[in-house]
């Protein structure tokens, strides 16, 4: 990631039935359960096999319309390596005339989406070194410093008993994944 190409960090999957979803990547594949809730009406879960790199590595939600194998994918992320990159993404996206261009502040990391010829969604995201509860998202605003993010996020999140580091949140969830197995 150092030479600022991105990698891919998440998949998304909307769902017919969420609860059986969940119930079979949690129970019958072993993921992590990092955070479940509400999107809209819409149930969303975050699971990951490894809390030490990936908050979540695939996401689940609910209100999937059509025939079952037709739209289940929501979206495709890259994680880049710093917020410069993150910018520098969303310049060229807009340079090159990128539609659907959307900036998101997660809490935990800061994404830019955009959209491709099939309407399928594209992240590129930046973490911060927090974890907050998800689902959060909040406009982003990629002129600000990296420090100006960083400090409203922590005055945000002042009153919010689900902050902490990525690091204690991580150990948290290892320690879950290890009683598990």
């Amino acid at each position: 990631m150092a030479d600022g190409r991105p990698i891919i960090s998440h998949v998304v999957i909307n769902c017919f039935d969420f609860a059986a979803m969940l119930t079979y990547y949690t129970g019958s594949l072993g993921f992590h359960l990092s955070d479940i809730g509400k999107i809209g009406v819409n149930d969303i879960a975050f699971l990951t096999f490894d809390p030490q790199a990936e908050h979540h590595q695939l996401a689940l939600t609910g209100g999937r319309k059509g025939k079952s194998g037709e739209g289940a994918l929501n979206h495709v992320c890259f994680r880049l390596a710093t917020y410069p990159d993150l910018q520098a993404r969303h310049r060229a996206l807009v340079e090159r005339g990128a539609v659907g261009i959307r900036l998101t502040h997660h809490g935990s990391w800061l994404s830019v989406y955009s959209q491709d010829p099939e309407d399928n969604r594209i992240e590129f995201r930046w973490d911060m070194p927090w974890y907050v509860g998800q689902p959060f998202g909040r406009p982003l605003d990629l002129g600000l410093s990296e420090e100006e993010l960083r400090r409203a996020t922590v005055e945000e999140n002042r009153n919010n008993p689900r902050f902490q580091t990525i690091e204690a949140w991580r150990k948290k969830a290892d320690a879950e994944l290890a009683q598990r197995s």
